[in-house]
């Protein structure tokens, strides 16, 4: 877990209440008992046994004797905001680190991922894992959904070797936008041990749905970022909006433009934030 002056079943109750928020357990499956998380965080029973009463005390789950514990429906959800991307520097991206190939798998797509992809509830979908490092460092964490009539036809070396937009393109799969959220978020164990950071860490987390050319979505990912490894950037433009002064993305010939999201060196533990 990471080094930091919160107590240790406060830690893990955020990283709960994290997947919680994010739709990782279903509401009429249990979720893993506590000697399974207690395995999965490194932290001892009663420390798991804590995080889940107050997890139960803001109404977040619920227990029931006997069959286990359950996520409560979630009753809000939270703001996120669109960014146009632009694909010439992602693919420009993708070409200038290397990327490594963690796991690669055909699975049902749960409810969450079949709503972005527009597919019915557990329609195969494939599923890679996949860590970006630059000169050597690891700096993002990758999980991709792709319907799997498109995968099928992408095969694990390619997955492995070149970015995804480039084979996309080699298909004759036209992206012609995306829909992109960025948030804060806690590094799992997962993703912890393959960016060598401890559990817990403050990682830059960001959703993104690609769609070709007729609208239909052919990528969600969710990418993490260490934010003392990479920092994403933006043009900005001040715009009179109603009369009133607004910052906006900073346009040319219709087209947003974005400045490179740039790979670095570690900064001896200091992170860097976008401008």
């Amino acid at each position: 877990m990471s080094d930091t002056p919160l107590p240790l079943y406060h830690k893990v109750y955020l990283l709960l209440k994290q997947r919680l928020a994010a739709g990782e357990y279903a509401h009429d499956v249990p979720m893993p008992g506590e000697n399974a998380l207690a395995a999965e965080y490194g932290v001892s029973r009663l420390t798991i046994r804590r995080s889940l009463e107050t997890l139960e005390d803001e109404g977040l789950i619920r227990r029931r004797q006997g069959r286990g514990t359950f996520a409560e429906p979630a009753t809000a959800a939270g703001h996120t905001a669109d960014i146009d991307a632009l694909m010439t520097h992602l693919d420009r991206m993708g070409m200038q680190t290397r990327v490594q190939l963690l796991d690669l798998q055909v699975v049902p797509a749960s409810a969450q991922i079949a709503e972005q992809l527009e597919l019915p509830c557990g329609e195969p979908v494939s599923r890679s894992i996949r860590v970006r490092s630059h000169d050597s460092l690891p700096f993002s964490y990758l999980t991709t959904y792709v319907p799997h009539d498109i995968a099928r036809r992408i095969s694990r070396q390619q997955l492995g070797s070149r970015p995804l937009l480039a084979i996309f393109r080699d298909l004759g799969i036209e992206v012609a936008r995306a829909e992109q959220a960025i948030s804060a978020t806690l590094a799992e164990p997962a993703a912890a041990s393959a960016l060598d950071i401890p559990v817990g860490s403050a990682l830059l987390s960001l959703h993104r749905l690609v769609r070709d050319k007729k609208g239909r979505p052919v990528e969600s990912l969710h990418a993490l970022y260490r934010p003392d490894r990479f920092e994403y950037r933006m043009q900005m433009q001040a715009h009179d909006t109603s009369g009133e002064p607004n910052w906006l993305p900073a346009r040319s010939a219709g087209k947003a433009r974005q400045a490179p999201a740039k790979a670095k060196r570690p900064a001896r533990g200091k992170a860097t934030t976008p401008p």
